[in-house]
């Protein structure tokens, strides 16, 4: 529903004890693809809720549906909009122009970064899907392309953060040594601010959270191709190949999830990390082996196919990709050694004649 210029999502077995106050724009019903949707002419003081739960049993195990009916209480006559249809962004994009504006996009529930989600959606993700599906007449083989096509696009980072890695690890024995340093000193010690300085240097010399910034910028393309496959009708039971019959449902035999874990694994062994410390070991272990497998279990194991398709894919070809750029920059360069420490050189003894 939507009150007060705010769109407000009301789960049926969760009413609030005081629905939101008017005035009401729309109120209605919604699935994963479809939305049923009244517009009055004249926006309402308010909205009511009705809920009922219904108890059954499948297969000997108890479920219980809930259901929610919306009506909006009227003090005189007055004309409707019904809109009952899928929940496309265009449809809705029109119908809304046509209602002078009253905010019907947001049936779609674009999650928290829908100022970057839903552009990325109508302008980028579903015009490309619909173009390749026109000339292949697979909306999975679509996914691949525009997965390909995004990986290209964020190459020169994927590169350059490559760099940054190498950098840094190849620093961390003299930031090792410059802290050691600065344990022994004084806050007081001009010495310190020294080795602060040089300490402050190397670290923007190396910065290793550049690295990450790959993975943040396709964080949101990531969601928004979730939101994308449950909620567009274009996808909802359209086959990619042999056993997965539909994009947005889970992959029964769950062959894709296992690909995508060991795909995700091996992308993550081949990235540089920006420590070499034999003490991280354990680290590099869980990070490498069981955040990939923990990942897997949670969110991709009854994930849509077509999103698992996506992240497999971006896996691999970040693997290709992480290839070519290890081959260009040829092998690790060796750590920087740690500048000796004039003051801890004691000289020589001059040889004394007997």
């Amino acid at each position: 529903m939507r009150a007060r210029e705010e769109t407000h999502r009301v789960r049926a077995e969760k009413v609030p004890k005081e629905p939101p106050q008017g005035p009401i724009a729309w109120a209605g019903i919604e699935d994963n693809y479809f939305a049923l949707v009244a517009i009055p002419m004249a926006p309402t003081s308010r909205v009511n809720f009705s809920t009922h739960a219904l108890k059954e049993t499948i297969e000997d195990e108890e479920i219980t549906r809930h259901f929610i009916a919306v009506t909006l209480p009227m003090s005189a006559p007055q004309e409707f909009t019904v809109f009952a249809g899928p929940k496309d962004p265009q449809v809705l994009a029109a119908l809304d122009a046509r209602l002078g504006g009253v905010g019907l996009e947001e049936v779609i529930n674009y999650g928290y970064f829908s100022s970057v989600v839903k552009p990325l959606i109508t302008w980028i993700l579903l015009p490309a899907l619909h173009a390749i599906h026109k000339l292949t007449g697979n909306y999975g083989v679509g996914i691949i392309v525009v997965t390909i096509a995004l990986n290209l696009f964020f190459y020169p980072l994927r590169r350059s953060s490559t760099i940054r890695m190498r950098k840094a690890s190849a620093l961390q024995p003299k930031m090792r040594e410059l802290q050691e340093k600065m344990k022994g000193l004084k806050k007081n010690d001009p010495r310190l601010q020294e080795l602060q300085m040089e300490q402050l240097r190397l670290m923007k010399e190396a910065n290793p959270l550049g690295g990450c910034l790959p993975l943040l910028l396709q964080l949101p393309i990531f969601w928004a191709m979730f939101v994308l496959l449950t909620v567009s009708l274009d996808v909802r039971q359209a086959p990619f190949v042999a056993w997965i019959d539909d994009l947005s449902s889970p992959d029964r035999w769950h062959v894709l999830p296992i690909l995508m874990c060991a795909s995700m694994i091996i992308s993550t062994l081949m990235t540089p990390t920006p420590s070499s410390d034999p003490s991280q070991r354990v680290q590099r272990f869980m990070m490498a082996y069981v955040m990939p497998v923990l990942l897997t279990y949670l969110f991709f194991w009854r994930a849509p196919s077509g999103l698992v398709l996506y992240w497999m894919f971006s896996n691999l070809v970040g693997i290709g990709q992480q290839l070519l750029i290890n081959r260009s920059l040829g092998p690790q360069p060796p750590p920087v050694a740690a500048e000796p420490d004039a003051r801890r050189v004691s000289k020589p003894k001059a040889a004394t004649k007997g």
